[in-house]
């Protein structure tokens, strides 16, 4: 038996999959729940979880506490995602990566972390990680159809 994939998942990723009434939520949930059930090992930066927590909260509006619920849920639910720190050798490497691609060195985090956990993905709903993991040898899996793309820049989650 072959050794299995590591995939990182990006913020949006993990915050999309937590709100169900979110327009990529089907998409993403397809490819989210594939890693949850050991098809894949997610790598996750482990501060992604409070990172996932204000985005649903602060950009989407929903309600602090419903937010925190989904969080500890997640985390608490499922032991497959693996939660790592970056090494100060990653963060240095993210901000040569940032300018050697001429891009923001916090999408460049991504890319560092993915080399440095030996992942063959990034797991996103962010276009510009297509150049980047191009330029890297990393492949760029993006669950979500560009015309439900176009709907998240007006998503809210109140009313959620």
């Amino acid at each position: 038996m072959g050794r299995v994939e590591k995939k990182v998942w990006d913020v949006n990723v993990l915050a999309i999959y937590l709100v169900e009434d979110h327009p990529g939520n089907e998409y993403v949930s397809e490819v989210v729940d594939r890693g949850l059930r050991g098809e894949y090992i997610p790598v996750l930066l482990d501060i992604l979880p409070v990172r996932a927590f204000w985005i649903m909260e602060r950009k989407w509006g929903i309600d602090r506490r419903e937010a925190a619920r989904s969080v500890i849920d997640f985390l608490r639910k499922y032991d497959v995602p693996q939660l790592v720190p970056l090494r100060r050798e990653t963060i240095l490497r993210a901000f040569e990566l940032a300018e050697e691609l001429n891009h923001d060195v916090y999408d460049c985090v991504y890319l560092a972390l993915a080399l440095q956990e030996g992942a063959v993905a990034i797991v996103t709903t962010d276009t510009d990680f297509e150049r980047l993991c191009e330029a890297v040898g990393i492949r760029y899996e993006n669950p979500v159809p560009l015309e439900v793309l176009k709907k998240f820049a007006g998503y809210s989650g109140e009313g959620t």
